[in-house]
Parts: structure tokens; sequence; C-alpha cells
């Protein structure tokens, strides 16, 4: 059991409550107590007088080491140990008595050097000692304005150095020492759809299956990405998106990924890839020093299929109900790239849009940088060769107001040079660049095309005026540029024979994306906009949404307009108009919504959509929605129906719809498993970055605030979404457990490398939970704090106020030893004999009786 801890809040309570007759006694006045009695000394520590704790006369309980405020017992304790209040460790502690037995921790010489001190600043003494032959320091005698205090509940060793002697760092510095490297694992992370449509007599079945997968080993983790798409009539495809092995290398604070991944985007456009990738990783920072993957919004008529893609390839695919709908959960593929997304409703109608993908004002801070090193070759599925890619870039902090950045691609016949700079002002941060290109073409009177290519970016963020990211950029190219994908894309159609002039070259493009927050509770604005043109190509790309929201009461409402060209080269305008109201008290919860909106688009058609949505059941596991449709232009009215389930083990979506000549039903499946040396776990949520919790006996019991994310039968949970090099604390909530089990610890802390797999062990302590009132064969009471052993000699408990005994024993008949010291009066022994418990039940209460404690 944890180490015991006596405060001097404890006390007081004690005295309060001792009988009147006891503190009418004189001895309890200043004038005639002992002088040490009670006396508060910051350098000598506090004395009590032991007949506050002991009304009889068979010896009193030796206090001396508590009079140095809270203590524990000389030992070896396992323990967090923090610094100025920052976690630096989790180590097995010796607590060793000091000649004025007081209790001090003795840290060795591994547990000081990972104190970040400054060596220049300690005393002479201090680094003499720590040359010598001792193995074992304590802290007080090495550095005297050093404080130590031990939590015992918490497990944890706070010590307080003068920051004289210690280093600066940064809010948020978690030690690259404490990154977990987790332990060999096997991760499968899974999302699969069915969808099944009748439309006029026509039946056609699809499916979409994606994973995300993975091998942990050591510091080494292999990961495998890929999608599977089937079609009734057409077959199935698989499809292999990333399959590569990367590891971390902290020295560098930077990565290494050999096998096929994607460029970051950060200086130049996303590009899959084939090949060995150097590059930097910015959350092995502190969160305090750390300088996007976009929101796709939309609108679904019907139950619908909405598929994202960046470079050709699906990287997400998920079924929305009818109605705006919104998808911020995207795995990162970079940091610039336009998003294509489809839209494919209930009756077989498809809208496709982009979405801009770019962060242009990559400001750094002084001295920080950013690099990319790739050697390999392109990965673009329409090619018909693989082209070879080389690209370096380099971002650097030059001061407060500058990051300077450049990089280099180079291929067969190809090359393109980028230099800028990101400069912040009072109003925004705002970027330039320009970039050479020269390509090598046959068909070309020079064999050669070569040109500029200019770029203006801005960006900012108001916290005060309720701006969101706010980003604007324009880019213009000549005639004579391309870039690396349009470049290789000319050679080979030259060398397929041909004609380069069916490949589009950009001229100049438009982004925006802005969020603005208006005052005096007028509600939120945003617009979000993107269009090309093209030298070789006389329609441009053009899409922009216009939004606003707000409020009034319990009445939320939005209005979006949008515009954009078809495939065909017509533009079409959309207008939505939705709200939503609660169905009952805020303050209560799985309280359903209903939503209610209006649609219109530029070919007149227009409808009308009203829905109820919720949640149901303990932690909102289950959710479903209703909605009914109605369109003009020969559509009709329409009704769908969606659900989910989330389990312990799995997240469950299914749904259906039905309208004018048409029939929909869908069903989903997702999740991730997760198999290491103890065994499988399965959870319903997805990620990449897990802690496994063990807590055996524990089944049942809440972990962290996911919904539905509880330990299992055999004592396991997978918990998702932690921050890599980041300090995640992971609780385990004990309401519910049965009385026969007690968690040793509710809480860990861990930060892993992004991608690991962390086991974290909880301790559980499995016996029968007692609470004896016992009193001496004379009628006194046990005295305060004498420790209760077992027949075998283990410590199961502690003596309370009044003689109460709470322990935790292993055998349904023993006897118990209560010992306040050494001599034989000062011990004595009680017997318990429990009634029968029936096996493989919990026990669901605790076990009550009185009895004597016989000397």
């Amino acid at each position: 059991m944890p180490p015991f801890k006596l405060s001097r809040l404890t006390l007081l309570i004690l005295v309060a409550s001792l009988p009147v007759e006891l503190l009418a006694d004189d001895t309890l006045t200043q004038d005639t107590a002992p002088s040490t009695a009670g006396a508060m000394d910051d350098e000598q520590g506090a004395q009590f007088d032991p007949i506050f704790l002991s009304q009889t006369q068979r010896g009193n309980i030796d206090l001396t080491r508590f009079e140095h405020g809270a203590s524990v017992l000389p030992g070896i304790y396992k323990a967090d140990i923090s610094i100025n209040g920052l976690l630096v460790g989790n180590e097995n502690i010796q607590f060793t008595e000091q000649p004025d037995r007081s209790v001090q921790p003795c840290l060795t010489r591994d547990m000081l050097k990972s104190i970040d001190f400054n060596y220049d600043k300690l005393p002479a003494s201090f680094n003499d000692a720590l040359k010598s032959d001792q193995t074992c320091f304590p802290l007080k005698a090495l550095l005297p304005q050093a404080q130590s205090e031990f939590d015992s509940g918490l497990q944890q060793l706070n010590i307080t150095v003068p920051q004289l002697y210690m280093n600066n760092t940064a809010r948020g510095y978690v030690s690259p020492a404490l990154w977990d490297k987790g332990v060999p694992a096997g991760i499968l992370g899974y999302s699969i759809n069915g969808n099944t449509q009748r439309s006029r007599g026509q039946t056609s079945n699809s499916a979409f299956g994606g994973i995300n997968s993975g091998l942990n080993v050591g510091g080494w983790y292999l990961r495998h990405n890929g999608s599977y798409n089937w079609q009734e009539n057409y077959g199935g495809h698989y499809e292999s998106l990333n399959t590569y092995v990367q590891r971390d290398i902290p020295a560098i604070m930077g990565r290494v990924i050999v096998g096929e991944s994607n460029t970051q985007g950060q200086v130049f456009d996303t590009l899959a890839y084939r090949g060995v990738e150097l590059l930097s990783e910015d959350r092995m920072l502190p969160s305090s020093q750390r300088g996007y993957a976009p929101t796709v919004r939309g609108i679904a008529r019907t139950n619908a299929r909405v598929t994202i893609r960046q470079n050709g390839r699906v990287i997400n695919e998920v079924n929305v109900p009818p109605g705006a709908f919104e998808i911020n959960d995207l795995y990162p593929t970079g940091y610039g790239g336009t998003l294509d997304v489809t839209v494919t409703e209930a009756d077989g109608s498809i809208q496709n849009f982009s979405v801009p993908f770019a962060s242009v004002a990559n400001l750094l801070r002084p001295g920080s940088h950013r690099y990319n090193l790739v050697a390999g070759k392109l990965r673009d599925n329409n090619l018909s060769k693989d082209y070879a890619l080389y690209q370096a870039t380099y971002q650097r902090g030059m001061s407060n107001l500058i990051t300077s950045y450049g990089g280099l691609q180079a291929s067969q016949n190809y090359y393109s040079l980028q230099l800028g700079s990101a400069l912040s002002t009072a109003i925004g941060a705002f970027s330039a660049d320009v970039s050479h290109a020269r390509t090598h073409l046959n068909s070309e009177p020079t064999n050669r095309m070569s040109g500029e290519s200019y770029q203006l970016g801005y960006s900012k963020f108001l916290p005060e005026t309720k701006s969101s990211l706010s980003i604007a950029a324009y880019r213009f190219s000549t005639s004579g540029y391309m870039d690396f994908q349009t470049a290789v894309r000319a050679q080979d159609a030259e060398a397929n024979g041909l004609s380069i002039k069916n490949i589009r070259r950009p001229k100049s493009r438009f982004n925006v994306t802005v969020s603005q927050g208006l005052p005096d509770r007028w509600g939120q604005i945003y617009v979000t906009g993107y269009t090309q043109d093209y030298w070789n190509y006389g329609n441009s790309d053009l899409q922009y949404q216009m939004g606003y929201s707000n409020s009034y009461k319990m009445v939320t409402y939005n209005l979006t307009a949008g515009r954009s060209r078809n495939g065909v080269g017509a533009m079409e305008n959309n207008v939505l108009f939705s709200l939503s109201v609660p169905l009952g008290r805020q303050d209560r919860s799985n309280v359903p919504q209903l939503t209610a909106s209006l649609n219109r688009n530029s070919n007149g058609q227009s409808g009308q959509q009203v829905g109820v949505s919720g949640s149901a059941g303990e932690d909102s596991r289950y959710s479903y929605g209703v909605t009914g449709t109605n369109y003009n232009q020969g559509i009709g009215s329409s009704m769908a129906l969606n659900g989910q389930f989330r389990s312990p083990v799995s997240n469950m979506t299914a749904g259906y719809s039905t309208g004018r000549n048409y029939q929909s039903a869908s069903a989903g499946l997702s999740g991730t498993l997760l198999a290491y040396q103890g065994g499988l776990v399965m959870t319903p949520y997805s990620g990449d970055t897990f802690a496994i919790v063990e807590a055996k006996g524990a089944a049942g019991a809440k972990v962290g605030n996911y919904s539905g994310l509880r330990v299992d039968r055999w004592g396991h949970a997978a918990v998702p979404y932690l921050n890599p090099y980041e300090l995640n604390e992971i609780i385990i909530d004990p309401k519910g457990l049965p009385y026969d089990v007690e968690l040793q610890s509710t809480s860990q802390k861990v930060a892993p490398y992004a991608g690991a797999v962390v086991h974290l062990k909880y301790n559980t302590q499995q016996g029968y939970p007692l609470l004896i009132t016992t009193t001496l064969s004379d009628g006194g009471p046990v005295p305060f704090g004498a420790s209760v052993f077992d027949s075998k000699g283990n410590n199961v408990g502690t003596v309370g106020q009044m003689g109460q005994i709470y322990a935790r024993v292993e055998n349904e008949r023993d006897q118990l030893s209560v010992k306040w010291g050494q001599d034989g009066a000062q011990q004595c022994s009680v017997s318990y004999l429990m009634p029968p418990q029936p096996k493989g039940k919990r026990m669901e209460s605790l076990m009550r009786f009185a009895s004597v404690c016989q000397g």
C-alpha cells in the first residue's frame, strides 16, 4: 500500500475530536504544556506531544520522523520526479533516514544528470561530490537551498531548485529522456463502408475499405495505408497510398522515412514519392515553440458518400447524412496541394469541387529551422514510367521579423530553384518568393522551356477580434514556367508521341480563406475562394464560398452562398440557409437537435429539409438522425435514417434513405486492433499513437474522456489520439469497480514518440476490504497510526481514529497483528472470519464488524 502520510491538518482534526475532559486538562494550556508541544519552526520542524494520539499507558507511537513534515518510511518507492513543476522522469527512488531522524530522498548520479542544472552556477562542492565514488546523494546535502517533498498520494517527488542554478527551459518542454518509443506492437486501423442502391429498377452495390496498418519494433515503425474500392459489374481494385518505415532521430529533431510517402509541401507543393526522406519534426519542439489539413465543407442532398482525393489518390471516404457536412479530421498529407472532393448522392448523381490547401506565411521563431531532403522517384499513376525526384528545402527564422526559405527540385532534364522570405508586421504576416524552372523538351525550338513564378502571401490571426486563420496567396507564372508535376507530365507526353499542348500550364492562381467574428453578438462570417487560369486553356477554375453564422437564444442559424465552375465550364450558384434548435434544456445530456434548411441553386433546383438528430445511452455511445427532404424539378420527397453505435471494440454506422424511384442503404465499421505481447486490444477509435492500459481486475472502469472507452474483461484498454513528445495524462476512473479491487494508482503520464504504442501498467490490489472497529482488552482504543500486518507479515493497513482499522486482506479468515512499537506491550492481535463469498461474483460492499484486539 502507499506509504502513510500524516499532515498537520490531520493532527488538528484529531485534537478537535478529543473528549472535552481531555481538552480541559491543564496540560493543553500554553503555560503548562511542554515547550516543544505544537511548536512550528521551519528549521527544526514541528514537534507534537504524543498524548494527543494515545490515551493509554501502553506506550506512545514514535512520531519524530513526522516532526519534519509529511514523511515516508525508509525504503524504495517508484515515483515521478518533478523539478520546479516540470516532470523529468519516473524512477525507483531510495528514501534513507538521516541523523536527525528525517527521511530524505537519495538520488543517483543519473537522476541528478536528468535535471537541467546550470553547472557554471552550482557550488564547487556539488561538482566535487558527483566525481566521488558515492552512488547515492541526498539532494539537501549537495544543495542546501533545494527543497524536496514527496506526495505519497500521487507517488511524486516534487523538488524545488532556485532558478539561479537551473537553465532556462521553454514552457511545455519535455526532456527527450522521457520520450517513450513504446513496446513492439502491430496496428490495424480499418474503415469499411458498404453501399447498395436501387434506382429506376437498376441495383448497384459498392464497397470501400481503408486500412492504416503498422508494425513497431524498437524505434522503427513500419506503416502501410491503402484503400480497396469495389463496384458491382466492375470488380475491385486495391490502391496502396503509402508504405514506409520511419525512425525518429532526436539529436537532430528530425525523422528519416524510407519507402512510399508524401513530401511535406512547406516550400514546394506536396508530391507522392518512393525513396528516402530526411525531415525535421516540429512536434519535437516544446509546445510553446511550434510554428494545417483543411476543413472540407459541402452540402449533401441525400445520404451521400464523400470521397476526398489528393494528387488523384483517395485519402478519405465517409458517408454523410443529408444537409451541410464538415470533415475536419483528415490525416495530414503535407502543407500544400489541392483536395478534390466528390459527393455521390443516393440517387447516383455526383457533384465535384476542390478545396485549396496551402499555408503561405511560414514564419519561424528566431534561430529555429525546418529542413527536408528527398531522393527517390515520383509516384503518379498517370505517368507511363517513374521519374526521378530530388528535393531539398530549408527554412530558418532569421529574427523576430524575418524568416528566409528556399529549395531545389530536380529530375531528368528539369530543375527548379526557389528563394523567398516571410515578414512579420503589425498588420499581418507577408511572404514573397520567386521560382525559376527549366524544362528540357524536344518539341520546343530551343529544346527547353524556362520561366519564373512569383508568389505573394498574407496571413493574419487576431484572437482579440475573433479572427480565425486568414490566408491569401497570389501566384503568377510566366509562359515558360512549369512546376515539377507539369514538367514531368509534358516530358511523359512527348515520350509517348503526344502533344504537350494538352498539358495545362497555370498562369495565375489566387486563393483566400478568412474567418472573422463580428462585434456585439453579430455573429461570424467566413470566405473561402480559389481561382486559377492557364496559358493554354480558355476557361479558368473558380470556386468560392461565403458564409454567415449566429445564434439567438437557443437557435443557431447559418447562411451559405457558393459559386463554382462545373465540369462542362458553366457556372453554378448555390445558397443554403439552415437553423438548429435543441429540443430540451441545454444543461441536460443527450438533448435532441431539430434542424431545418432551405437550399436553392442557379439551375432553379430548390428544396427543404427537416431533421432530428441526437445521442443516447451512457457516454452518448448511441447517435441517431432522421431527415425528411423535398426538392422540385421532379426529384420529389425523400427520407433518410442514420444511426451510430460506439461499442467498446468498434464503431458501427448504418443508414437508409428512400425517395422517388430510388432506395439506398449503407453500413460501416471502423476502429483499430492493437496486438502486443500481452494480447489483442480493440478500440472503436482510429489513430496512429496509442497507449495500451493494463489494469488486471479493473474490468468496466472508464478510461480518459472518450465515449465507450473502458477496461475490457481481460484488463486492457487502448487510448487513442496521444500528443507525441508531450506529456499525456491517462486517468482510470475507479468509480463502479467492485470493492475487492483497488487501483494502486489511477493516473500516469507518458510522452510517446509519434506512432508509438506505449504500455501503461496500473497495478491493482485484489482482496477483501475490511473495516474493523476494535478496542484493547481493557476497553481503550488501539493507538492511532499503528501498523497492521497479516499472518504473512504483509502490511495491510493502518489504525485510524477511534480504533478503526481499514485493511485489504487476501484470506477469508486470518489473524491480524497490530503494532505501535517494538515492545510486547505495544502489540496486539485481532482475528476475523468472513462469511463465505460466492465464487465469480463481484464484491459490492465493505465488510464491517467489531472485535477486541488481544494483547
